[in-house]
């Protein structure tokens, strides 16, 4: 898989933007098929939610066909999660950082705030699983990401997963049922195997037709000219 541009990488939380060629808006007569887009990332990273925002821009523009993997950015943490003073005590920010990052997040309609609880995602990413099944993916990835980001929710806890679930026209029950049945725990381990195994290290990280990979909550027209260019035949991967 071929590494098209790159952005932040992992525990150093830090925003990397390369140069991007403006691409004029792509014609959809071209589109034969709909571009198949995988974001990989987790919940507890801010800048998977604001790509997210932008591939939901991409969606605007050309035919979608999205999907999502699951990411485990802080694999250690357990069930409860930890505190954000405890886990991020020795962790210090460049000049202007945050800042910026709000100042970002709200130019993609996120009202980003810090919860001081970073919570273990493994029952959010199942919990995905089960929406993906149901047909209800999208809606539900961003409902996930905005009750950590800006309702500041514990999305560690299955009460809370399974009420974002039925305000997504989900079956609450059901769900309940698959999580403390870990049902979907062996999708969601093969997913984060997957992301190791071709050698995602940082996050988001968005993979077009399973070729090409951008890493980092890039600016909106990186991703529009990577569709562009692929929806014209201009790079194929071959």
């Amino acid at each position: 898989m071929e590494s098209w541009v790159v952005g932040f990488d992992g525990d150093a939380d830090i925003e990397r933007h390369s140069g991007a060629v403006e691409a004029a808006t792509p014609s959809q007569s071209k589109q034969q098929s709909p571009l198949h887009v995988r974001l990989v990332s987790d919940y507890i990273c801010p800048w998977c939610y604001i790509g997210l925002a932008r591939l939901e821009r991409l969606m605007d523009e050309f035919a979608v066909d999205f999907d999502v993997s699951a990411y485990e950015l802080r694999p250690g943490l357990p069930p409860e999660g930890l505190p954000r003073d405890q886990l991020q005590a020795n962790r210090v920010y460049p000049p202007g950082y945050l800042d910026n990052m709000h100042r970002i997040a709200r130019e993609a309609g996120i009202e980003m705030k810090r919860p001081p609880l970073v919570p273990n995602t493994r029952k959010a990413h199942e919990a995905t699983e089960f929406a993906k099944e149901s047909g209800r993916l999208l809606p539900f990835h961003r409902a996930v990401f905005r009750a950590y980001w800006e309702d500041v929710e514990n999305i560690g806890d299955i009460d809370v997963l399974c009420r974002i679930c039925a305000e997504c026209g989900l079956d609450a029950a059901e769900l309940r049922a698959a999580l403390e049945g870990e049902r979907f725990a062996t999708p969601v381990q093969g997913e984060i195997d997957w992301s190791r195994a071709v050698g995602i290290t940082g996050v988001p990280t968005v993979v077009f037709e399973e070729k090409f990979s951008v890493v980092g909550a890039q600016e909106y027209k990186v991703f529009r000219d990577i569709a562009r260019r692929i929806v014209e035949g201009k790079i194929t991967g071959e």
